[in-house]
């Protein structure tokens, strides 16, 4: 399988949110939301944009958690700025860096700041000060932690939500079109989706075993046979815990299509 990035309706959407920020006039409020469940793409997104386009990125840590320190020194370090480890100062250091770049700052594990009211009521000072887009990267439970009563000064200047959906079936043809040159029917493509849950990880734990099969059967389409027997061969998808069984599976031979 090839080793690359796929352009996906989720993808599309998260460029189209910096876009959007970006456009903003500094005047207005530039924060922004993307969240979304785990698996369906967000810090694939992220890398692909951070390789392809001006912006900076900071992943939070747990340890910020303990220490508001540390996220600036962090964040500080993402702008190539050593910090003095004076946190008035750092932050006066990191409002003048992000004032000369302009450019989008990415923080993915945003749920771990969120959860604390004085990290993300110093993301907002930043913000305020720097007058550049700040984008926040977290999982669904994201938008309940902003929506505090503490947090509504905050939550308001959020002016971009993007939600990251399960892969559509013609995204899922798309990957395995560009991932592994194989076609597959766009029911094939339907049940796929299905046992992966739309799950980008797990289409392509999936894709991986698929090809196997393709190449056994020397054959270039993923069939549905085929689909079934790459789900069976990896454990846990579906959310069960088990895989999916099929005869080929439960007797202990591979699939063979003639």
């Amino acid at each position: 399988m090839k080793d690359k990035i796929i352009l996906t309706q989720n993808m599309a959407g998260f460029a189209s949110l910096v876009e959007n920020l970006i456009q903003k006039p500094d005047r207005m409020d530039r924060l922004g939301l993307i969240h979304g469940r785990w698996g369906l793409g967000k810090t694939t997104s992220l890398e692909w944009y951070y390789t392809n386009n001006p912006c900076f990125y900071v992943r939070s840590l747990a340890a910020w958690g303990r220490s508001i320190n540390m996220m600036i020194e962090d964040i500080l370090n993402c702008y190539r700025v050593a910090p003095r480890g004076r946190l008035k100062q750092d932050i006066r250091e990191l409002v003048r860096a992000a004032k000369k770049h302009r450019a989008p700052l990415f923080i993915d594990e945003a749920n771990r700041v969120a959860k604390k009211s004085i990290l993300i009521e110093t993301i907002r000072d930043i913000h305020d000060l720097a007058r550049i887009p700040i984008i926040l990267l977290g999982d669904e439970n994201i938008i309940n932690l902003l929506k505090r009563r503490d947090l509504m000064p905050v939550f308001s200047r959020i002016t971009e939500v993007f939600e990251f959906k399960e892969l559509s079936s013609q995204d899922i043809q798309h990957i395995a079109g560009e991932l592994c040159d194989f076609n597959c029917s766009i029911k094939v493509a339907s049940f796929i989706r299905t046992i992966c849950l739309g799950d980008f990880r797990l289409v392509n734990a999936f894709l991986i075993k698929a090809e196997e099969l393709c190449a056994l059967n020397k054959v270039n389409e993923i069939s549905l046979a085929i689909s079934k027997e790459a789900a069976s061969a990896i454990p846990d998808m579906g959310g069960t815990g088990k895989p999916i069984e099929n005869d080929s599976v439960t007797s202990g031979k591979s699939l063979k299509v003639a």
